[in-house]
């Protein structure tokens, strides 16, 4: 057997270079199919289905997974549905707001200050200090998932992390604005798992604004994504929308509030 021989065998056994090539293409081919039906039952269902857990890992798995307690907007939200709230401890929507009673005035100012005695930051619907449930967190390229749980057919909504920064606060973050307004807390259980998910943020979002540059700079042909992270930021097009208003705030009610005899 010449040496030309001896490589054309070399070539052609099962685990030569040429069959690794055509078992990786084999993968991706399969994967884009999984992605594809996953996109059509995303859409047929309305963003019921299509998007879970495992979906959005991909093959490469997720940027971070973890459990957290989500809420929504600033710090001095009012949360109770005993002033129009969706009684289940929902923000009170703005254009929910039913002005209020002398009797009203004096019960918000307590329920204020039961928030700040106590530090919690949410009121439950029975008026006491809670808080929310426990969400399933998961990042995947520049998107943070929120879902009920780690069972769910699709998350709740999406929260995008360019122009986003994190600040910890013990087993808190805190996602603000680059102009320091905060848009979500996550209550974490640990703050060693704060700590990581805040340095994800500050990673993905970092890289989330160096690609929003590029495309600008028209080199968004140089931007190239795994399939699994162009999927995850689709969905995340769709479910951003989706997240809660942010609360109305202390201040923003008590301007609301009639004030008989000023």
């Amino acid at each position: 057997m010449t040496d030309h021989d001896a490589q054309d065998a070399t070539d052609t056994s099962d685990g030569s270079p040429m069959k690794s090539s055509q078992r990786r293409s084999s993968t991706t081919r399969r994967r884009s199919s999984l992605l594809q039906r996953a996109r059509m039952s995303f859409y047929r269902s309305k963003g019921e289905r299509g998007a879970d857990v495992a979906t959005l890992r991909g093959t490469r798995g997720a940027d971070f997974e973890g459990e957290a307690r989500v809420i929504r907007g600033t710090s001095d939200a009012v949360l109770c549905s005993c002033f129009g709230g969706g009684g289940n401890g929902e923000p009170v929507r703005k254009g929910c707001f039913v002005a209020f009673s002398c009797l009203g005035l004096v019960f918000l100012i307590f329920l204020i200050e039961a928030r700040f005695s106590f530090g919690l930051g949410l009121l439950s619907t029975n008026g006491l200090c809670d808080q929310k449930k426990s969400r399933f967190m998961l990042i995947k390229g520049s998107s943070c998932f929120v879902f009920a749980s780690e069972e769910s057919t699709s998350p709740k909504y999406a929260i995008k992390l360019a122009f986003m920064k994190a600040e910890v606060h013990g087993t808190t973050v805190e996602l603000q604005t680059t102009l320091g307004d905060v848009e979500f807390r996550f209550a974490f259980d640990k703050a060693e798992i704060a700590e990581r998910f805040a340095g994800v943020v500050t990673e993905q979002a970092s890289i989330a604004e160096g690609d929003v540059a590029k495309k600008r700079l028209g080199h968004g042909h140089l931007l190239h994504k795994r399939a699994s992270t162009r999927y995850a930021d689709a969905i995340a097009d769709k479910k951003e929308k989706d997240q809660p208003e942010a609360p109305i705030t202390a201040a923003e009610v008590m301007n609301q509030v009639p004030m008989p005899g000023i």
